[in-house]
């Protein structure tokens, strides 16, 4: 009778763990990481959770491909429900039990641009990354111009024929340069979640989560907006909402 109860205590908590956020996040990543497929020596690279601090500042990145094609940035979102939200708004939405639910989370395409951001200052280059995100779970309801989309969508954009930028020496020294910095973490994960909260923290007083300088309210095309007072040298915009 008492192994019966010790092994239903240890069934729910195996059960709990597999529906917390981070092992649903895990398990999201990890079923982008099988479609993402394998890798080919000097045609295809790929580097999973890869945790880069520069500038003082860090960055996790779920998943990154290395092809003759371009440097594809994925950012995985394992959410269920609906999902909406506009390419340059701060926050997107999350919608469950038809309404009755709603979240917000900071906008998936403006968190994969600072990835390309670090990313760029490590190799050396820019111009030539494609940011995707991706939900596995979720329906996505409104268009993005960015590519945003579920895993059969990531594969197609994978796959999509372009134009060699890169030939199979570039890509081995890009991969080079970045596994160094996967091999070699100069900070740890806790360390990596204190930076993001400061991070959203110097975004709400306005300060640039890129080089510190102050955000300062400008006029565009599309309304008012907060821009880095260091343009063009920073680029870094937030949204007036």
């Amino acid at each position: 009778m008492n192994s019966i109860i010790v092994i239903s205590i240890l069934l729910a908590c195996i059960i709990i763990f597999l529906k917390s956020p981070k092992m649903k996040g895990r398990i999201g990543e990890f079923r982008v990481s099988f479609n993402i497929g394998k890798e080919i020596p000097n045609e295809k690279y790929i580097i999973n959770d890869l945790l880069l601090f520069h500038e003082g500042k860090s960055y996790q990145i779920d998943h990154v491909v290395i092809k003759q094609t371009g440097i594809f940035v994925i950012e995985t979102k394992n959410y269920s429900g609906f999902i909406y939200g506009k390419d340059k708004m701060r926050y997107w939405t999350q919608v469950l039990n038809y309404g009755k639910n709603k979240y917000r989370f900071y906008n998936p395409i403006l968190q994969n641009k600072n990835h390309i951001y670090a990313l760029s200052k490590i190799i050396g280059k820019k111009d030539c990354f494609i940011s995707i995100i991706v939900f596995p779970k979720a329906q996505i309801m409104t268009h993005f111009s960015e590519k945003v989309g579920s895993i059969s969508d990531m594969k197609k954009w994978l796959e999509q024929k372009r134009d060699n930028i890169f030939d199979s020496s570039e890509i081995n020294e890009i991969y080079k340069k970045i596994i160094i910095h996967k091999n070699n973490p100069k900070i740890t994960s806790q360390e990596h979640i204190k930076n993001i909260h400061k991070l959203q923290q110097n975004i709400k007083e306005n300060i640039c989560p890129r080089c510190n300088n102050k955000l300062i309210l400008k006029e565009g095309k599309y309304g008012d907006f907060y821009g880095c007072s260091s343009y063009p040298n920073c680029k870094f915009i937030k949204n007036n909402n």
